[in-house]
């Protein structure tokens, strides 16, 4: 079972699923009420469990809340605990539904690679500045490789629109576009986007035998240093990491 401690709204502490959870809330967004906390836990651990194989994983879910613009838009948070710590991503959700029920959109340490069709003032309410979707910077795709029921993303995020600094994304998807895993590489905003931008900057490659898999970034084709290597296992949860980016 995955144990989930969840920090939500201002000084109060409630009972979910036997789980202390402690309140905070961010000033641009409105709190969630009980029913609706339910719901996006509810929507993150189902999420996490088929696309990310996080199965027995332990983490929180921080900072959740709902969009004052749309209320069919909420935020949350997952935390990895001390244990889990370099081997589940701290990483944003965005979620859309009511009630008690919603449905994660996207997530991941690059996250809201599909805010396009999220509205932008939806977007900068729930992330004000746009420090995690980043409506205000810029995206690139470096690298694609396809290989059956899934493909391998490689991205770039700009700082912002006018700095040459960025950081560099690698996930794996499922064809119809849901994000299974993604790790950064490097450091945030470790990488020039001028270089990093340039055709054959990357090199992707992406290769399954039975339920193996593995993943490689090359710098361009012709180089032998990789930007990372990836391993996983496909199971009826999703991909289970069996490596980890570099």
């Amino acid at each position: 079972m995955i144990r989930m401690r969840t920090i939500l709204a201002a000084g109060a502490v409630v009972a979910l699923g036997g789980v202390a959870v402690v309140a905070s809330q961010s000033t641009a967004v409105m709190a969630a009420n009980q029913t609706q906390i339910n719901g996006i836990v509810s929507a993150v651990n189902y999420w996490t469990t088929q696309t990310q194989g996080y199965t027995y994983a332990d983490y929180t879910v921080r900072n959740i809340a709902i969009s004052s613009v749309d209320t069919s838009y909420a935020r949350a948070q997952i935390q990895p605990t001390a244990k889990y710590q370099g081997i589940i991503p701290q990483q944003w959700t965005i979620l859309t539904g009511a009630g008690s029920q919603w449905t994660v959109i996207d997530g991941g340490v690059n996250f809201c690679d599909n805010v396009g069709s999220i509205p932008a003032a939806v977007v900068n309410d729930l992330f004000p500045g746009g420090a995690q979707c980043a409506p205000t910077s810029t995206k690139a795709t470096i690298a694609s490789a396809p290989n059956g029921l899934y493909r391998l993303v490689v991205t770039a995020q700009r700082r912002n629109k006018t700095s040459n600094q960025a950081s560099v994304f690698v996930s794996l998807q499922q064809n119809n576009g849901v994000k299974v895993t993604e790790r950064r590489v490097g450091s945030v905003n470790g990488w020039k986007w001028s270089v990093v931008t340039k055709p054959g900057s990357a090199y992707a490659t992406l290769n399954m035998t039975n339920q193996w898999g593995s993943a490689q970034v090359l710098r361009s084709p012709s180089s032998s240093t990789p930007y990372s290597m990836y391993g996983f296992r496909a199971t009826q949860f999703g991909l289970t990491p069996a490596g980890a980016f570099s």
